[in-house]
């Protein structure tokens, strides 16, 4: 599946003036990690670019279209994670933003914005990476969550790096003021960090307190030269 993105006409004005990070519906993954902590046997995808939405996570994504629609001003520009959950959770959000008879905005996707890659640990709950990886619960430990790199796979640090450069194209887009990007708990979490300047230990916190939930909006808006914080983890939307 792919996002297919019209030549933008936009004029150049001043570039973002709001952010709004959504995070995809539910997925068949999601579901099935809540299984596995619990026991179960749930098995997902091997590649996690093709994991989907479940039913939920479709009404999800089209509250989320109506929500948008809703909105004063919605989003003019998008920027959306190749991933197969999110891009349909873009696409069935902007069927209701268009249905609503608001204009599609303009739409690129962007690899920077994928997932945390977790290697050879990919989808496996605690009780199988200490049986089949011994000792990589240790290393986690000793390195911290967000600096631990799993065989082959990417760190936290490791998703920011791609996350700023990501960030600089963004802002840098003088045609378009009203951003949405379309990703990942991981890329809402480290948004927060460069964004607003957090601290390692502040990330950590709120990883503590949850991260944001499926169908949620986080958004930010520009006061001055700084994007502040205007609400995190936000689902009045999805009264389903």
């Amino acid at each position: 599946m792919s996002i297919s993105a019209p030549p933008c006409d936009h004029a150049a004005s001043t570039g973002p003036v709001v952010l709004r990070a959504l995070r995809h519906g539910e997925s068949t993954s999601n579901v099935a990690w809540a299984e596995s902590l619990a026991g179960g046997t749930a098995t997902v995808p091997s590649d996690d670019m093709e994991i989907s939405l479940t039913d939920l996570g479709r009404r999800q994504a089209a509250a989320v279209g109506r929500w948008l629609s809703a909105l004063d001003q919605p989003p003019d520009m998008v920027w959306c994670s190749p991933y197969l959950r999110a891009e349909q959770t873009w696409s069935l959000a902007r069927r209701e933003l268009v249905a609503a008879g608001r204009e599609a905005p303009c739409e690129r996707v962007d690899a920077r914005l994928r997932d945390r890659h977790r290697g050879l640990l990919h989808h496996l709950p605690p009780a199988v990476v200490e049986e089949r990886f011994p000792g990589e619960a240790a290393r986690e430990g000793r390195e911290g969550m967000l600096g631990y790199r799993p065989p082959d796979g990417e760190s936290f640090m490791d998703v920011a790096a791609r996350l700023r450069s990501a960030w600089q194209d963004i802002r840098g887009d003088a045609a378009h003021q009203r951003v949405l990007i379309v990703a990942h708990d991981a890329v809402v979490l480290l948004l927060r960090q460069i964004l607003e300047g957090l601290s390692d230990d502040e990330i950590l916190a709120i990883t503590a307190a949850g991260l944001a939930g499926n169908g949620s909006v986080t958004t930010w808006e520009r006061q001055e030269k700084r994007f502040r914080l205007a609400s995190y983890d936000f689902r009045g939307h999805l009264r389903l």
